[in-house]
């Protein structure tokens, strides 16, 4: 009887403190450095309060009316947040905490409180280029090797999260929303790879970068081969993670050359029942996701989505990826075959949308390139395998940084 009345006088002391932890959130508030509006509803353990953003100001209220973002995790998750063990960002990869609503939103709550010292941390900052504001996650040293993460089409940098706080441990990361995606602006532009290559390299010009590793997803991947080829003086070394190619068999050709992605303006309607099954059939193993992920990328997807012009820029890039020449002399085989940046790629075999017999012909073409095809996974390495993922990028680096060394 004893214990019984000990458990329950315990977890009533874990929901006080749990309670007295959230509404004292306002006492620990740092103004964003970019205006910002939001309701955060908090669900820890037995306790639901809204932490509500205006600009300069934060207060903590009883739930009301709908939230921007919804945080559910656990009191013990929660106590080790506020110590400074865990962030948050590490507690959603670790499937230790849930969120619905905008995934943009939600990484803004961390960085606006004081925390304890140590631990793992990051910013968030719109970075003003000449080709309007990149939306970057910042994180790690600030004087290690940078290490720019860029995403895959219709995604955004919170496709990297999974692996930010292990590839902290050793560069200084910066995951970004290309241009057209995401938080970052929405420009008239060309979409294709070449652009995109010059928004990353105007954002290392910002940053005072010289130099940086790059990592791609997807269309990031084509990105970063780019960024490759182009600018081989920017870039120390790209990792290629079931990276988009130029298509050597293309039959649409003459009907995707007349399509135009203005016409992307108008399909403003996109059922959440057409969206599910699409990215469940990313993973080899889509329960290697949970629900609650899967809810809150669509989330994240359909409030971009609602912007006419992050439409032009989703079809703009779709429809590049597939007019991406294969040959002739400045076709995208061709100048592989001559990049001299030192190369990873990673294929997944139950890889749906890009094929993991791309690494065939990659092998053909640029024989220097370390290339892996992963039997178990899909498209999404860094989701589907994080630790794996980060251990070889870190690795890959490392290598290609010792041969840069000279003798």
């Amino acid at each position: 009887m004893r214990n019984a009345q000990f458990g329950i006088y315990s977890k009533l002391m874990s929901v006080a403190n749990v309670l007295d932890s959230i509404e004292t959130l306002a006492e620990r508030f740092l103004p964003p450095l970019e205006p910002l509006k939001a309701r955060f509803r908090l669900n820890v353990a037995n306790v639901t309060r809204d932490v509500v953003v205006n600009g300069d100001r934060c207060r903590v209220e009883e739930p009301r009316g709908d939230a921007d973002v919804e945080i559910s995790t656990d009191a013990m998750t929660w106590r080790e947040i506020e110590l400074g063990r865990l962030s948050g960002i590490e507690a959603f990869g670790s499937k230790r905490l849930s969120i619905r609503g905008s995934i943009e939103k939600s990484l803004h709550f961390e960085p606006l409180f004081r925390r304890p010292p140590g631990g793992f941390k990051y910013s968030l900052e719109l970075v003003e280029t000449r080709g309007g504001r990149i939306s970057a996650l910042f994180a790690g040293d600030e004087k290690a090797e940078p290490l720019v993460l860029i995403h895959g089409l219709g995604a955004t940098k919170a496709s990297w999260l999974t692996v930010v706080p292990q590839l902290a441990k050793r560069f200084r990361v910066i995951a970004i929303d290309l241009p057209g995606f995401g938080a970052s602006d929405k420009p008239m532009g060309r979409y294709d790879a070449p652009w995109f290559a010059h928004r990353v390299t105007g954002l290392l010009d910002v940053l005072g970068i010289d130099s940086a590793y790059i990592a791609g997803n997807s269309m990031g991947g084509r990105v970063a081969m780019e960024l490759g080829m182009r600018h081989p003086d920017r870039v120390k070394a790209i990792a290629c993670l079931c990276p988009a190619a130029a298509f050597t068999k293309r039959p649409a050709l003459r009907l995707v050359r007349v399509l135009r992605p203005e016409l992307g303006i108008v399909a403003s309607r996109l059922p959440r029942s057409r969206i599910l099954p699409s990215m469940r059939q990313l993973f080899a193993d889509p329960a290697c996701v949970e629900e609650s992920w899967y809810d809150a990328a669509i989330d994240d997807f359909l409030s971009v989505w609602r912007s006419p012009r992050a439409r032009m820029a989703f079809f703009a890039s779709l429809r590049n990826i597939y007019l991406d020449p294969p040959a002739g002399d400045q076709g995208f085989w061709t100048r592989l075959k001559a990049m001299k940046t030192p190369a990873l790629y990673i294929y997944g075999k139950h890889d749906v949308l890009i094929s993991h017999h791309f690494a065939k012909k990659v092998r053909r073409h640029l024989p220097s390139a370390d290339i892996a095809v992963w039997s178990d996974c899909g498209h999404v390495p860094q989701i589907e395998f994080p630790d794996r993922t980060a251990e070889a990028l870190t690795g890959f680096y490392d290598r290609a940084a010792s041969k840069q060394v000279p003798a």
